[in-house]
């Protein structure tokens, strides 16, 4: 995958949308002179950040970076994502475009299984190689074979692949060393 530069400063400009809108809510709570509701939504954020951190701190850079243009996406869609990262994926024994193709693929067929508007999990772990789970709360009504593309790349690649629609769940098992 090659970056073009408007496709970095798209994500910039993100982000830096989204730290001035918590500042200015911070800020809010504090004029109104609610220090606690700053002081929660304060934490929030910053366990937000935190799991943002510790995405772009995976051994495979090119998924962290996908994974915040597919966040941006996201949030572009009123998707509200919750991530949870506990593992930086050391040891990935999978070749960089097979793991950026099945990647890319579970991240469009989750925000689409999300729905706009809606809420979306997604859960790393290491757990019999690296777990990428994807959760929607109310999962959107999907046409047959909109996991077609994502499941075709799982067989090419003999990774692990799960899909329960009407559950909003979505599962990929990339091997580790």
């Amino acid at each position: 995958m090659t970056w073009q530069a408007a496709d970095v400063i798209s994500l910039l400009r993100w982000q830096r949308h989204d730290f001035l809108n918590h500042l200015q809510v911070i800020s809010g709570y504090i004029q109104l002179q609610k220090s606690d509701r700053a002081l929660t939504y304060l934490q929030e954020v910053t366990a937000g950040l935190e799991q943002l951190g510790r995405l772009m701190h995976l051994k495979q850079p090119h998924l962290a970076l996908v994974s915040l243009m597919k966040i941006e996406q996201a949030a572009a869609r009123g998707i509200n994502p919750t991530i949870a990262v506990h593992t930086l994926m050391e040891n990935l024994d999978m070749d960089n475009d097979a793991a950026l193709a099945l990647w890319e693929a579970a991240w469009d067929l989750a925000l689409d299984l999300a729905g706009d508007g809606n809420i979306l999990q997604v859960c790393l772990t290491e757990k019999e190689g690296y777990h990428l789970a994807f959760q929607a709360g109310a999962p959107a009504d999907l046409p047959a074979g909109a996991a077609d593309h994502l499941s075709g790349l799982a067989v090419r690649y003999q990774v692990p692949f799960t899909w329960e629609p009407e559950k909003g769940k979505l599962e990929l098992l990339l091997r580790k060393h």
